[in-house]
C-alpha cells in the first residue's frame, strides 16, 4: 500500500465527478478507495489473488452495510 495522497490529488485535478479512474496495477485498491471517496468510478485489474480480500475491505460502501 501506498499513501492515500499520493493518488488523491492527480485524481481530484485531473478528473471530474463520475469519471472512470483505470487502475491496472491496482494492488490493496488504494486508488479505487480514493477515486470512490471522490465521487469517480473506477476500473482495476490485479493478477495476484491475495489482494483481493484487501480490495474488498477497502472498498465497501458504507453507506450499504447492514448491522
Amino acid at each position: 500500500t501506498f499513501p492515500i495522497e499520493l493518488p488523491k490529488s492527480a485524481i481530484h485535478w485531473f478528473s471530474k465527478q463520475n469519471d472512470v479512474i483505470l487502475d491496472p496495477f491496482m494492488g490493496s485498491g488504494t486508488t479505487a478507495q480514493v477515486a470512490q471517496h471522490l465521487g469517480r468510478q473506477y476500473l482495476g485489474c490485479e493478477l495476484n489473488p491475495e489482494y483481493e480480500a484487501l480490495q474488498n475491505k477497502r472498498l465497501r460502501q458504507l453507506s450499504l452495510e447492514l448491522a
